[in-house]
C-alpha cells in the first residue's frame, strides 16, 4: 500500500510542477511601527546623544529562589522629522556580569494620556514587525533593547515621541517594581538632531528639480567592507542648447559619513541604443551631496575649468525632492 500511495497522480503533479526560487513577495510597510524605518539597524545604538533616565530594581534569579539587582536605562535616539526612538537597557553590575544563574528579564508596563496601563512590547532588534523579548528570559551583562508597538489594531497604540509612563514589572507576577515618566521628545537636547541624515541605503531613490525639469538618481551600495559604503549618482540635465545631458560617477564614503563629495563625469561617441561608436568618458567636475532629511537632498556642484564647447558650465547649490522610495527601504517617519 505504502508503494502505491507514493505512486498517486497527486505527487507526480508534484514533482512536474515548476519549482518557485522564492516563495515572498518581499517587504511591505508595517503600519504599526513606532519610529523611523531609517532611524535604526542592528545593533542598536549603545551611547545615549541625549538625556537618559535610571533606576534600580530587584530581579528574580532563573530558575532559583534568589534575586539580584540590577539597572534600567532608557534613552531615546533622534529620528528625522523631529522624531525618536525609545531604547532601553538591563545591566547587572559589574562583579555579576558572568555570573549563574543569570536575572530574569523583566516585563514593561506602558500608559500615555488617558489610556490605561498595558503591556510594552520591546524587542532587540530594529524594524521587525512581531519578534518581542518575552519577560522572564535570562540574560548575561546587559540586554539593549527597543520599544515597539504591537502589530495590532485591537491594542493601544503608543507615540513614543510624547511624554509616555514607564513602569518596570516583575517578570513572573506582574508586581510593581519602577515607575518613571518620559517626557515628550524635544529634539533642541540632542546634537544629532541638528546634523544631515546619516547616508545608508534609506536614500536611495529619484530626486526631481521640478523648476528645472531635472533629476538625480542616487543609489548607495554595498562594498564588502565594514567600515565603507559607495554612493552612485546620475544627474539628468540639459546642456546650453537644452538638450538633454547626464552626469555619473560613484565614490566609496565611510559608513557614518553625513555628507559626500565625488567627481563626476560625462561620455561621448556613442550610438543610440548601443549602436556604433566610440565611446569614451571624461571628467566634468565635483559635487558634493547631503540628505537633511528624509525627502530632500542638498546638492553643490562645481564644473572644471576648459571644458570643451557644447559641455555645461557652472557651479552652485539646489535642493532635490524625493520622487521614489525603495521597496523594503522606506525612509520616512510614521
Amino acid at each position: 500500500m505504502r508503494v502505491a500511495l507514493l505512486a498517486t497522480p497527486l505527487l507526480l503533479t508534484l514533482i512536474d510542477a515548476p519549482i518557485a526560487s522564492a516563495d515572498s513577495a518581499g517587504p511591505t510597510l508595517n503600519p504599526y511601527r513606532a519610529y523611523s524605518p531609517s532611524c535604526l539597524a542592528d545593533p542598536l545604538p549603545a551611547i545615549p546623544s541625549g538625556p537618559s533616565w535610571s533606576g534600580r530594581v530587584t530581579l528574580p534569579l532563573l530558575g532559583s529562589s534568589g534575586s539580584e539587582s540590577v539597572t534600567v536605562n532608557l534613552w531615546r535616539s533622534p529620528c528625522e522629522a523631529g522624531k525618536s526612538a525609545l531604547l532601553g537597557e538591563v545591566v547587572r553590575d559589574s562583579q555579576n556580569t558572568t555570573a549563574v544563574p543569570p536575572p530574569e528579564f523583566p516585563a514593561f508596563g506602558l500608559q500615555q494620556g488617558a489610556s490605561s496601563l498595558g503591556l510594552g512590547r520591546v524587542a532587540i532588534e530594529p524594524n521587525t514587525v512581531r519578534s518581542a523579548l518575552e519577560p522572564g528570559s535570562g540574560f548575561f551583562g546587559l540586554q539593549q533593547f527597543v520599544f515597539e508597538n504591537y502589530p495590532h489594531s485591537d491594542v493601544p497604540q503608543f507615540d513614543f515621541n510624547g511624554a509616555i509612563t514607564v513602569s518596570v514589572l516583575h517578570p513572573t507576577n506582574g508586581q510593581l517594581l519602577l515607575t518613571g515618566v518620559i517626557p515628550a521628545y524635544d529634539a533642541s537636547q540632542y546634537p544629532a538632531a541638528a546634523l544631515p541624515l546619516q547616508i545608508s541605503g534609506y536614500q536611495t531613490g529619484n530626486y526631481s528639480d521640478p523648476a528645472g525639469g531635472q533629476g538625480i538618481q542616487v543609489e548607495v551600495t554595498e562594498l564588502g567592507s565594514p567600515t565603507q559604503r559607495a554612493i552612485v549618482i546620475a544627474w539628468y540635465t540639459y546642456d546650453a542648447s537644452g538638450t538633454s545631458y547626464w552626469l555619473f560617477n560613484g565614490a566609496p564614503f565611510n559608513i557614518g559619513d553625513r555628507s559626500v563629495s565625488l567627481p563626476l563625469g560625462y561620455f561621448t561617441g556613442g550610438g543610440f541604443a548601443g549602436g556604433p561608436g566610440n565611446v569614451s568618458g571624461s571628467a566634468w567636475g565635483n559635487v558634493t551631496l547631503s540628505f537633511p532629511d528624509c525627502n530632500h537632498m542638498t546638492f553643490g556642484y562645481q564644473s572644471l575649468s576648459g571644458l570643451p564647447a557644447g559641455v555645461p558650465l557652472g557651479s552652485g547649490s539646489k535642493t532635490f525632492t524625493r520622487l521614489t522610495s525603495i521597496n523594503g527601504a522606506t525612509c520616512n517617519s510614521p
